[in-house]
């Protein structure tokens, strides 16, 4: 008999999310489930909308209560199930259909404390890898394994990719802290700790909205109140206590340590200049001091970007930190970076940054069209550029491995023009000719600003979700069809002609006859 899974879904205000949510779990492929739906507080439709699922299936129960947040009601879920394992689901988020399925087959072969799986972010336009997940290669193997082997797992601290066994939570009495942002921080660190085996499978097992209003600035400004920024530090700050209170193994702490500087740098010190004036100081003096408890020699293996701004931290080099951070929040008046050909220059004091690598370009095609060749037109988005930039389309086959340069590029005027960095964004025109690839493969589709190979990145280069799926053509014997890939990108295959292939096999059948 399939053992039961308790899926734990809390609901605050989330009525435009929570039918593509409460679907998703009933599109799993893995039927042995019970929802426990519990509304949060709601003021907007969600009741009714919740309501409405536990009348139609009985393996959905609602559960109202007044507004506790997110901590105490995924608590109040663990206390409430009766399922073997329990899985969280943000009710803004999905799953993909394979979820439930694929972590099961998991935990049940190696009687694993919990087993783990891949996360996307998406929205309307795409879907991406989060980059934390992509730098320490984190879900490529399937495997059992756990934190000592594997200390790395402990830069995803999401608990929602995660399937857990019930027994091991209530033994361990895990839970999410209450009242408090990050409240899973503590949750995932020790529950990964104390695992004697996690199991990892290597499909997609989460989708993980990317909320329009995310990049709002007053959402990111709300970020960074005090308050937000000191419940990270004291969550942290109770791991770093907690694995020393056990005598963690040396690889553990210095992975935990290296979280602790990416998450405050990376989430908090870059937004430094979006923080309120009359909570800099206090801001300022706690996370000195979080990070003065860390190691230097952990500091070393922070990227650039990243090092740099640590660096601006430990030496108390705040105002020359507001300028950096200026940058990357996009909230200067005046130009910061200096443009010298394909290369990007911050100059704050008597230093100078070269930030290039740092500044990833954005092709976006918004219309196709086909006459002899393919005729593309888009957005071009190169982050600082003041003056007028030179870079190239290239395709890369994914079996051949072979990259080629491939079609003309031209530039279009843009009257909307950025007012700090004038050439910011452009329009583009490109044009694409099918007789330039050669052999049957898949070509994915990549842009990149001439320049230090070493320095410049690529990006793939994506088209927006209103244009047609797929372009196809028929030339030589060949069938090329241009298309938009799951997550969004640009991408096109090269066959021999099926169609040319059935009218040779009906000829040669004709004449045996």
């Amino acid at each position: 008999m399939a053992e039961l899974i308790s899926i734990v879904v809390p609901v605050y205000n989330a009525a435009p999310f929570l039918h593509s949510c409460l679907q998703s779990i009933k599109k799993q492929t893995y039927p042995s489930f019970e929802v426990i739906m519990i509304n949060d507080g709601s003021t907007d439709e969600s009741e009714f909308i919740l309501s409405k699922y536990a009348q139609e299936d009985s393996r959905f129960l609602l559960y109202n209560q007044e507004n506790h947040g997110l901590g105490y009601t995924r608590n109040r879920g663990i206390s409430l199930s009766t399922g073997k394992y329990i899985y969280f689901l943000d009710s803004d988020d999905e799953l993909p259909k394979n979820a439930l399925q694929s972590l099961i087959d998991e935990i049940v072969k190696y009687d694993a404390e919990f087993a783990v799986g891949k996360v996307l972010r998406y929205n309307e336009e795409r879907k991406y890898v989060p980059i934390r997940h992509l730098e320490f290669n984190l879900y490529h193997s399937k495997e059992v394994t756990n934190l000592k082997d594997k200390p790395e797992l402990l830069q995803d601290s999401i608990a929602c990719n995660k399937l857990w066994k019930k027994d091991f939570l209530v033994a361990h009495q895990l839970l999410f802290s209450v009242g408090k942002y990050y409240e899973d921080l503590n949750f995932t660190l020790k529950a990964a700790v104390l695992a004697n085996k996690i199991a990892i499978t290597t499909e997609n097992v989460y989708y993980w909205r990317v909320r329009n209003e995310e990049s709002a600035s007053s959402i990111t400004q709300q970020q960074m109140k005090l308050k937000n920024t000191l419940d990270r530090l004291d969550a942290l700050e109770e791991n770093r206590l907690w694995l020393e209170k056990i005598n963690a193994a040396q690889s553990i702490v210095e992975e935990n340590h290296l979280k602790s500087l990416l998450d405050v740098v990376r989430l908090h010190a870059i937004k430094y200049t979006l923080t309120d004036y009359a909570e800099r100081k206090q801001w300022e003096e706690r996370v000195y001091s979080f990070l003065h408890k860390i190691p230097p020699k952990i500091a070393n293996r922070l990227p650039k970007k990243e090092k740099i701004i640590y660096d601006m931290i430990m030496s108390k080099s705040f105002k020359e930190l507001e300028l950096f951070s200026q940058v990357f929040t996009n909230s200067e008046t005046n130009p910061l970076v200096k443009q010298i050909n394909n290369t990007f220059i911050v100059s704050i004091g008597n230093t100078k940054y070269d930030i290039t690598s740092e500044l990833k370009p954005t092709m976006i095609v918004t219309s196709i069209n086909y006459a002899n060749q393919w005729n593309m037109e888009g957005k071009l988005m190169i982050p600082k550029a003041s003056s007028e930039i030179q870079g190239h389309v290239y395709a890369l086959g994914r079996k051949s491995k072979r990259e080629s340069v491939v079609g003309q590029l031209k530039y279009l005027p843009d009257s909307d023009r950025h007012n700090v960095y004038p050439f910011e964004e452009q329009r583009f025109m490109f044009q694409l000719n099918s007789d330039e690839f050669a052999g049957e493969d898949t070509y994915d589709f990549y842009f990149k600003l001439d320049g230090n190979e070493k320095v410049q990145k690529p990006a793939r280069i994506r088209i927006i979700h209103t244009v047609n799926n797929s372009s196809s053509v028929v030339m030589n014997g060949k069938n090329f069809t241009l298309y938009r890939t799951v997550q969004g990108n640009l991408s096109l295959t090269v066959n021999k002609n099926s169609f040319l292939k059935e009218s040779v096999k009906k000829v040669l059948r004709f004449m045996k006859k």
